[in-house]
């Protein structure tokens, strides 16, 4: 969920040193939108030319700062759809990752969207890799208190899962589709990130749950799935969901709405 959000020039003098010494000399910071989960987000344009870097951060003591212990670990194994991390730092009580940065857009979901094509080519890709021998949570963390424990062989797997893939979580550049902000990680079957990007497809891009499917089925691991196990996992996303709408979580009425049109859909199959 979004964090409360600092300007650049807000941050500390000494982030801004260790910053400048990273880059090697001076340069020019435009705030972004990116990043939901970050205190801090900014693109750095270096004054001798040097590549452009997105950068994100949260204060050390944020509470629930993990996460980006989890891209900074993670990045060195993801596939060629997600940027490189540069460097790490950790200065004046912030600690920040400073990516390549991606010249690009966010994806259009929309029905017809050529963007389309290039998801389905990257989550394919994505797909294929198996996760590293890190401490990542699994499917069946993330979704197993909605489940019973008879469910749990549904949810384990060993590949590697993004599991955000909001529209605003892949940009549209240079041809291709890439994967950005791993901060929700997992391990588990390889079909579920074509079940999580259908459902944003109905909540992000106006899909009805049909047309969701037809886009989910060309990513060959969603393809290879039973209904029973999407089924599975698309009410237990839907629960989740309806839980943090009710607990007051503001801005998901949408994707709220999107996940319980996605189960609902494949509970009808069921029948």
């Amino acid at each position: 969920m979004p964090v409360p959000r600092l300007a650049w020039p807000q941050l500390p003098g000494a982030v801004h040193a260790a910053v400048a010494a990273r880059i090697g000399g001076s340069y020019t910071a435009a705030d972004t939108q990116g990043g939901a989960n970050s205190g801090v987000a900014a693109l750095l344009h270096p004054h001798d030319g040097g590549h452009e870097v997105f950068v994100k951060g949260l204060p050390v003591d944020y509470a629930h700062g993990g996460h980006l212990d989890t891209e900074r670990k993670i990045n060195p194994y993801l596939p060629g759809s997600a940027p490189r991390l540069r460097w790490h730092i950790q200065a004046g009580g912030w600690q920040l990752l400073g990516f390549d940065a991606i010249q690009g857009r966010h994806a259009d979901f929309a029905p017809g969207s050529r963007d389309l094509d290039l998801i389905v080519d990257a989550l394919t890709q994505t797909g294929t890799v198996l996760a590293p021998g890190i401490a990542l949570l699994s499917a069946w963390d993330r979704w197993g208190y909605y489940c019973t424990p008879a469910d749990e062989a549904v949810l384990t797997g060993r590949h590697l899962l993004h599991t955000d893939l909001a529209a605003t979580n892949i940009l549209i550049g240079t041809g291709r589709a890439h994967l950005v902000d791993w901060s929700w990680a997992a391990v588990g079957p390889a079909w579920v990130d074509g079940a999580l990007w259908a459902m944003r497809l109905i909540s992000d891009g106006g899909h009805s749950p049909e047309q969701a499917r037809h886009q989910a089925l060309r990513i060959s691991a969603f393809a290879a799935a039973s209904p029973e196990a999407v089924h599975l996992l698309a009410d237990a996303e839907a629960r989740r969901w309806q839980d943090l709408y009710d607990d007051g979580v503001p801005g998901i009425e949408s994707v709220t709405k999107g996940s319980r049109l996605w189960a609902d859909f494949w509970a009808s199959a069921q029948r």
